[in-house]
């Protein structure tokens, strides 16, 4: 009998405060099971965004096509749960009610293959506070009542973290603090930020998970579908934009219901304005990795802090390693395939990952790369290729614009464009580039109704992602 599979993703983690000299997260319960597994320390996402990144992980493809993030999970035939299905596993899951994840939903069995989401809109700080009753009790449940032999695969994808870079307001239009969903987390032992807080709070909630777990005869896989900005200093962009909440309040007593809309418009560029000049004093004395991480949450973005993920595959015999060299999310199907012993007949763009560690003289894979379009492409999409050397990219429509090069290895922060003075490479990679787009066209174009896509629009739109 095949092993069972748990795979497991949290939704914007970042590599960094699972594993590395940056980390300042509390993770006992990932610590353990990285160090039972086999951990990819350079693992990459494709994408910069949730949803081509996971039509990336289950079909193993570079989102290479001007594909449109309103499609939701886009799931092809010949996905990971088709082909799963078709070598007798039953397929299970568990994803937040939102109708982007509708197309991975129809396949999952179980009966509880939801959990709330925009039910908390107006009290996330709620959601995050109850997410043992949430997920994780949902999870439990799940694995305690798992007594049939035939072999499952389950699917959680957690949107613990997802609040923090949504600038949530409750319905008086109030700021909504995380910070006291977390309350027990909230200190220095347990992360420098919001963000690493909740990880650790997160890590917590694994730990109950496993205990429920048998790892000699279930893989589990953890990683994420991309990384995330930390603030420098906690402070972001828009921190730097007075509140004026006064002005608005006169503004409206003095001037006729019709001058709002003007008004409002007004004291708006008067916050950007003030907001930028006070940003850039800020910013005089940081690098550009510092400069970056108070960009807005959800601007376009290749930069490692937003592909460079966590990678583990734990349980079945899996031997305890550590993988340093480039790995790619489009490895992980074709490596579940050879771990199960599934034959695939079909072009992919990853490789499995099995017979790869450092002793290898296993040729390293670039990975392409490509932002996740908001709404449509724009001139901030940008596509490119990393090695384990190099990152190059510049604007998807113009090969000319936006070029940028780092030596990963003397800048891994990416801090200085070396692009101008290394013009050879730069050929070099782009030509890299065209080839892997060439190799990878989809054949697959599937259809979806006009109501749908503005249904998906609209959902979107409220997470932040247009």
């Amino acid at each position: 009998m095949r092993p069972n599979i748990i795979f497991f993703l949290i939704d914007g983690l970042r590599a960094d405060q699972c594993f590395g000299k940056d980390k300042t997260s509390f993770t006992p319960n990932i610590d353990s099971l990285r160090k039972k597994g086999t951990y990819f320390s350079n693992a990459f996402a494709s994408v910069d965004g949730t949803l081509l990144s996971l039509g990336s992980i289950f079909h193993s493809r570079y989102p290479i096509e001007d594909r449109n993030p309103r499609n939701g999970i886009d799931l092809q035939k010949g996905n990971l749960f088709d082909i799963l299905i078709k070598n007798g596993y039953e397929i299970n899951g568990l994803v937040p009610d939102l109708k982007s994840y509708t197309g991975c939903a129809s396949y999952f069995e179980n009966n509880t293959k939801t959990y709330g989401y925009w039910e908390y809109r107006d009290k996330m700080d709620q959601f995050m506070l109850n997410t043992s009753s949430i997920i994780t009790d949902k999870i439990m449940d799940f694995l305690k009542s798992k007594t049939s032999k035939k072999s499952w695969f389950y699917y959680i994808h957690a949107l613990t973290l997802h609040p923090i870079k949504e600038r949530l307001k409750n319905h008086k239009g109030e700021q909504i603090s995380l910070n006291y969903a977390i309350k027990d987390f909230d200190n220095e032992k347990f992360g420098a930020s919001l963000y690493e807080r909740t990880i650790s709070f997160f890590d917590n909630e694994i730990g109950k998970i496993l205990e429920h777990i048998d790892l000699d005869n279930t893989i589990l896989i953890l990683t994420s579908d991309h990384g995330e900005r930390i603030p420098y200093d906690g402070i972001k962009t828009v921190d730097f934009q007075p509140k004026l909440g006064h002005a608005v309040d006169f503004g409206k007593k003095i001037l006729p219901k019709s001058a709002h809309k003007i008004g409002g418009e007004f004291l708006y560029n008067i916050r950007k304005s003030v907001g930028k000049r006070k940003l850039n004093k800020s910013n005089k004395k940081l690098t550009n990795y510092q400069k970056r991480s108070r960009d807005p949450h959800f601007t376009l973005s290749l930069f490692d802090e937003l592909i460079h993920v966590p990678l583990l595959f734990v349980g079945n015999s899996i031997k305890p390693r550590i993988i340093t060299k480039q790995v790619r999310l489009v490895d992980i199907s074709p490596t579940i395939y050879e771990l199960l012993d599934i034959p695939l007949d079909r072009k992919i763009s990853g490789k499995s990952l099995i017979s790869l560690d450092d002793e290898s003289s296993q040729e390293e894979n670039p990975s392409y790369l490509h932002t996740m379009p908001h709404h449509k492409l724009s001139s901030s999409d940008m596509v490119g290729l990393r090695t384990n050397k190099h990152k190059y990219f510049r604007a998807a429509r113009d090969p000319k614009e936006s070029v940028n090069l780092y030596d990963l290895k003397n800048d891994p922060y990416e801090n200085d464009n070396i692009a101008e003075t290394n013009k050879e490479l730069v050929t070099q990679l782009e030509k890299k580039i065209l080839q892997l787009e060439k190799d990878n066209l989809s054949e697959y174009e599937e259809k979806i109704s006009e109501k749908e896509l503005q249904r998906i629009s609209n959902e979107l739109k409220r997470l932040g992602y247009m």
